[in-house]
This record gives C-alpha cells, structure tokens and sequence, in this order.
C-alpha cells in the first residue's frame, strides 16, 4: 500500500513538473509603442508583438530566442511643419530577436533585458500635396524596403505568468554598413513603447 502511494505521488509530482516545463517555455509580449523624436509630423502609434521561446534558464538569467513585428502610423494630417499634406507614414517590421534577461534581485520579478534584432522593414508613404494659392495638387506614393537591425532594450516587472514592460526600440542601420546613421529618422527609428508579456 505504501508502495503504492508513493509510486502515486511520485507520478503525479513528475507530471506537474513536466507540465510546468513545457507550459512555461514561451513567452508572448504585445505592446504599444510611440514615436516622440518625430512627433512633430503628426499623430504617431503603433505595437510590437514578440513570440520568444526560452532556450536556457538561471536564477539570474534567462536566453530566450523568437521573433517580432513591428507596426507603427503616423498620421501626416496633423504635421506641424505644414498645412499642405493630408497623408500617411507606416513602418512595417519582421525581425528575429535573442533576449537575454537579467534579474538583479533574489526574486525573479524585476528584470533588464537586451535585444538584439536583425530583419526585413517596410516603409511606406502615401498621400496629397495640395498648394490652393499656387493651383498645386499632386498625389504620392512611396515605398522603401531594407534590411533592418539594432536593439531593444526593456525594464520588466513579472506577475507570476503576467509581466509588465517597458521598452525603447532602437533601429542601427547605418552604424555599420557605411550607410547614412541618424538615430530616429525615418529609417533608423527609435520607439518608445510600454505593454505586457504572458508566459506559456
């Protein structure tokens, strides 16, 4: 009878372990971001959406490895800079990303974490010029594509399985492939953002 209590409480000890194991493997992070360097050409928003798997664990670090993407708006309706545009700015990216996470503290709550990110961003600009004085009105479209990295850096704070994050999105492109490197411009931009992870 012992025997078999214990092979009972063993089983269901392994089990939730192993559940526990594979539950907590992925972790998916959605959040809103902002574009504050050129807020001055209108309404800017946007999200981040990050699936990571963890690849390795500690008391003080976590590897995690996934991918992202990346949408932001801004509505050139409101550009301080003129009155003569009615028109869109929107960045598309889809980047693969390593996270490494470090808990300063006993308790695994707080946390920073670098990521590295490198992939493929879209941007894209669509509307009028309209000049009523000098008869002008002339529509636009322009689309750029481009091979895109840099880093996210993130300060979190983790509710059993819920964490809360924020995060600043900065595009290096330029730095190193002899390129122009203008942190914040429309090539090489740097978001702001604040959202909320949930572990699987």
């Amino acid at each position: 009878m012992k025997k078999i209590i214990f092979i009972a409480l063993l089983s269901s000890f392994l089990m939730n372990a192993q559940e526990q194991n594979i539950t907590r493997k992925w972790k998916l992070e959605l959040g809103y971001t902002t574009d504050i360097i050129n807020a001055s050409f209108g309404k800017h928003y946007g999200f981040v959406f990050k699936a990571k798997r963890k690849l390795l664990e500690s008391k003080k670090i976590t590897l995690m490895a996934g991918a992202a993407y990346q949408n932001s708006f801004i509505n050139e309706d409101e550009n301080m800079f003129t009155d003569h545009v009615d028109g869109y700015t929107r960045d598309l990216s889809v980047v693969g990303l390593v996270d490494f996470s470090f808990y300063p503290f006993n308790k695994r709550r707080f946390y920073m974490s670098v990521q590295p990110f490198f992939g493929y961003t879209n941007l894209k600009s669509k509307g009028s010029l309209y000049i009523d004085h000098l008869d002008i009105y002339e529509k636009y479209k322009n689309s750029y594509s481009y091979f895109n990295y840099g880093m996210i850096n993130s300060l979190g704070y983790t509710f059993n399985r819920v964490t809360i994050t924020f995060d600043v999105w900065s595009s290096l492109k330029g730095i190193a492939d002899s390129g122009r490197f203008r942190p914040g411009d429309f090539d090489s931009r740097l978001f702001f953002g604040i959202g909320v992870g949930y572990t699987l």
